[in-house]
């Protein structure tokens, strides 16, 4: 009946339980995935883990959870996730909270007696990739490390402070293009992609690479320049580029279109 159940999740919702595998081996050691579970009257989708008892307090839960968090809300339209369990069982209390969910609500019912739910919202989940992302590009600040690699730069501070992967094109201008549905006007929100034209040196002459940053908010873009900087997201455009170009604004992507861009 589980194994029917499961099957049928698939079908009807286009998601479920996966497999939860040892990289090392490919050996089988649980499940993890997103399901629609009845919680306190109500169907929410719940992230559910169940790691094999010899396997357990070796952070395999929490590696996997996160995974299904961050699919979850870059492939559905879910403003919030769940999680549930009998109001005892702390070590999955504690997988919960270390993914970011916080404490929602205790019911009582006839499996567990008293049911514990935490949630996280998909507006709590973004401040946190964006506080992440933009930590990470400010400890780069006076760095020629990413000199001429303004898209990698940008890309860099949110995948790898976020354990994440992001898709975009081979430049800032191909960039651009590919969010140009969500591109937005005047001051960029904080954690906001930032995108310019800007002419840029090629083998034949002058091309149009673009330029981009993240927003600080406020106005500011940390930006890699020849340097990682921080200016005002319109002073930017009176850089000047080593083709003698000075950038132009676009506009801005917000980072939850980033994150929904698909290969």
């Amino acid at each position: 009946g589980w194994i029917e159940r499961n099957k049928n999740r698939y079908r009807e919702n286009g998601f479920g339980l996966w497999a939860v595998c040892l990289k090392e081996t490919g050996e089988m050691i649980g499940d993890c995935g997103l399901t629609l579970q009845t919680i306190n009257g109500n169907v929410l989708p719940e992230i559910g883990y169940h790691i094999r008892r010899d396997c357990q307090r070796r952070g395999y839960a929490k590696e996997a959870a996160k995974t299904v968090r961050d699919w979850a809300f870059r492939n559905t339209d879910y403003p919030a996730l769940y999680s549930y369990c009998k109001y005892t069982n702390e070590p999955s209390i504690r997988t919960a909270e270390s993914i970011g969910l916080r404490f929602d609500c205790e019911y009582p019912d006839e499996e567990n007696g008293i049911t514990h739910v935490s949630v996280i919202s998909k507006e709590a989940w973004l401040n946190e990739l964006t506080e992440n992302m933009i930590n990470w590009a400010e400890n780069k600040l006076g760095s020629a490390e990413y000199a001429g690699w303004c898209l990698s730069f940008i890309e860099d501070a949110l995948e790898k402070s976020n354990g994440i992967e992001v898709f975009g094109g081979d430049s800032a201008k191909e960039s651009c293009e590919l969010y140009k549905d969500a591109l937005r006007g005047g001051v960029p929100e904080r954690g906001a992609f930032v995108f310019y034209d800007c002419l840029c040196p090629g083998e034949n002459g002058p091309v149009n690479w673009g330029h981009c940053g993240i927003s600080f908010g406020n106005g500011r873009v940390i930006h890699a320049w020849d340097r990682v900087r921080i200016d005002d997201y319109l002073a930017i455009e009176k850089l000047t580029a080593l083709t003698g170009d000075h950038p132009k604004y676009l506009g801005w992507v917000a980072l939850e279109r980033v994150l929904n861009q698909k290969p």
